[in-house]
């Protein structure tokens, strides 16, 4: 599986493929074909950035498989997956349909929230939402080229609108 780009694919597949079994926890063990993709598909990108000479190097491969095990185990804790497959206990089946019902909630969550944010202003809408991403107001002033006195303003009328509109829905804090 050697293809035309100058990558050796088996090679690195292999190199792979060891080094997830070796980071990856015995509990993502169903997952492990899926992490070794995931670093191929990074390793490819690299290829195609044009820093080929770095996977020459077998410790390379070994931080990129490390990365993508590290990616996925995150994307678990983030998602909070339950597995539907084979409860291992009575309780576990509840406990998954628990999951899931949390998974719903979130989602219609967050589209009230989207259908809140839509009715705003939009330069209300513009300080709220860089507010829900994590941007601080001089951080918002900055990306949005407003003084730092009207970013906060605006975050603080826009947030305060978007609570007033889902405690509209019957949703509170």
């Amino acid at each position: 599986m050697h293809d035309p780009g100058g990558l050796d694919l088996e090679r690195m597949r292999a190199v792979l493929e060891r080094a997830v079994a070796r980071a990856c926890p015995r509990r993502l063990a169903d997952r492990r074909e899926d992490i070794v993709q995931a670093a191929l598909l990074k390793v490819i990108e690299i290829h195609r950035r044009g820093e080929a000479e770095a996977l020459s190097k077998p410790s390379y491969l070994w931080q990129v498989a490390y990365s993508a095990t590290v990616d996925e185990i995150r994307r678990i804790a983030r998602r909070k997956e339950v597995s539907f497959d084979a409860p291992d206990s009575p309780g576990a089946a509840a406990e998954s349909l628990a999951a899931l019902g949390d998974d719903i909630a979130r989602r219609d969550l967050g589209r009230e929230i989207h259908d809140c944010l839509e009715r705003l202003d939009e330069p209300r809408r513009l300080a709220a939402s860089l507010h829900l991403h994590g941007f601080s107001a001089p951080e918002a002033a900055v990306a949005l080229r407003w003084t730092l006195s009207r970013a906060r303003n605006l975050v603080f009328r826009g947030i305060g609108d978007l609570r007033r509109c889902l405690e509209g829905k019957g949703i509170h804090p």
